[in-house]
């Protein structure tokens, strides 16, 4: 590794034997924005942005000593999300132990313009990006965007400079993505920055912020985006083939086409692409499709597996769905929201009072319930994630959860290591089946996982019979 120095030479051999070879790299790209990094962001042949290390690193310019391990959101030695939060907000926010510290948490919808239209829920999200350029807080925004150009990746992070632009970026994109690109644009373009992202990204940006002045003098606000976890671009791929869209010959995909008269979570996925010749466009609702379940993890990257942030809880803002029982049933979709930031917080009361917005204010446990599954996920199994590699030896990132295999009994210990495997082979599998050009492959060799996945996940007979039992004694229960 010429032109490094020793100690950079170190941390980026450390970096590559432990997040890299170990398999929580997420690929966000914030290695390969230092300067003179000699890492690039390649997809992996599974589909996944990967951090590499090209062979040959004679042309790396001479550089200063950088740690690479203290800009890693995986990395030992790096800040974690309570201490990076602590320093952001801790002396005008309110903490919780679930979402972390807030100022103010909402549900609810934009009410003006189509925001909520265009966007996945209730399109919170594009709207304070919209509100934060009309206000003359900011130059630019740093979002993903769908790409048009034929054959390249499908999404990726643009800079929008205008609202049409910003407007543009709506919608969630269930699609992996990279930042060093656009790291380099705010270096070498000065004006003031607002970035949305997932966790994992947020938390990213924050170290290299403060390490690098440029980024955080140029990066004004952080909207982070609820997170269940990140997916390879076979989860595109998946929805296409089984619409006659083989493998590479996808165009374009909507993840969330909103379906009137069903209840938000039953939203519907457009893809548009070439079959036998001709450009076809089909919809179907996601639960028509085989793989769609998010608890099934079909392409997930390992490292989501070992994240215990579900609400960014470094953003100035976090945006997410509100799956809760009193606002699923619409189909339009509605947002949940954390907000940190006295100015966004503003910003948010003057839309609320002048009817632009349609806000309920809700409690910090009403947040978390809306994200119960991942919360339990990131908690309860993470523990037991991290017992399981502290008993093989083997290196994982430092949490703020505690290893332990007491807080789930036998049964769910089961759940958490099939939801691993399912994972693991779906990669493997989906690789074969286009190898083979066989999609049903890909399925029959995941259809017996899945069967023994929701076998463990049934109640023991005991609470079954006890269901019952209750039922008869309390009929309205």
């Amino acid at each position: 590794m010429t032109g490094l120095t020793p100690s950079s030479r170190q941390e980026l051999s450390t970096l590559m034997n432990t997040v890299v070879e170990g398999g929580y790299c997420i690929g966000c790209g914030v290695c390969a924005a230092l300067p003179h990094s000699p890492l690039t962001i390649q997809l992996d042949d599974y589909g996944c942005y990967q951090a590499t290390l090209p062979p040959s690193q004679e042309e790396c310019q001479p550089q200063q000593a950088v740690s690479y391990l203290s800009i890693c959101p995986f990395a030992e030695g790096s800040a974690n999300e309570d201490e990076i939060a602590r320093d952001a907000f801790g002396d005008r926010c309110t903490y919780h132990d679930q979402i972390g510290y807030y100022l103010e948490t909402y549900a609810g919808y934009v009410a003006e313009g189509d925001f909520r239209g265009q966007g996945s829920s209730g399109g919170m999200g594009t709207w304070i990006l919209a509100e934060l350029f009309r206000q003359n807080q900011i130059d630019y925004a740093v979002h993903v965007h769908q790409q048009p150009e034929p054959g390249k990746q499908l999404f990726k992070f643009q800079v929008s400079s205008n609202l049409d632009e910003i407007r543009y970026g709506a919608k969630s994109r269930y699609y992996p993505v990279e930042l060093s690109e656009v790291i380099q644009h705010i270096r070498e373009q000065p004006g003031r920055y607002a970035i949305v992202g997932v966790p994992c990204f947020i938390k990213a940006i924050r170290l290299l912020a403060k390490v690098d002045t440029v980024i955080c003098d140029r990066i004004r606000f952080c909207i982070g985006l609820v997170c269940g976890h990140l997916k390879s671009t076979r989860f595109a791929d998946m929805f296409a083939w089984q619409c006659g869209i083989s493998p590479g010959q996808l165009q374009s995909i909507n993840f969330r086409k909103k379906l009137p008269g069903r209840n938000a979570n039953r939203y519907g996925v457009e893809v548009v692409g070439m079959s036998n010749g001709q450009q076809v466009t089909v919809t179907k609702p996601n639960n028509e499709f085989f793989g769609f379940l998010w608890g099934h993890g079909f392409f997930k990257y390992q490292a989501c597996d070992f994240c215990d942030d579900v609400l960014a809880e470094t953003a100035d803002m976090t945006v997410g769905d509100a799956w809760l029982p009193q606002y699923v049933e619409d189909s339009q979709g509605t947002n949940v929201l954390v907000v940190r930031h006295p100015l966004l917080q503003s910003m948010v009361q003057q839309g609320k009072d002048s009817g632009r917005l349609k806000l309920d204010m809700i409690s910090p446990q009403q947040v978390a319930q809306s994200q119960d599954a991942g919360l339990r996920h990131r908690r309860e199994g993470l523990a037991y994630r991290l017992h399981l590699k502290d008993q093989a030896q083997e290196w994982r990132p430092p949490k703020r959860v505690n290893p332990s295999k007491a807080l789930l009994n036998p049964k769910f210990r089961k759940v958490h290591q099939l939801r691993m495997e399912l994972a693991r082979v779906s990669h493997h599998a989906f690789a074969q089946a286009i190898a083979d050009g066989d999609f049903n492959q890909f399925k029959n060799r995941m259809e017996p996982k899945i069967k023994e996945y929701n076998a463990a996940r049934q109640p023991y007979i005991w609470q079954r019979v006890l269901k019952k039992i209750l039922k008869l004694i309390l009929p309205g229960r």
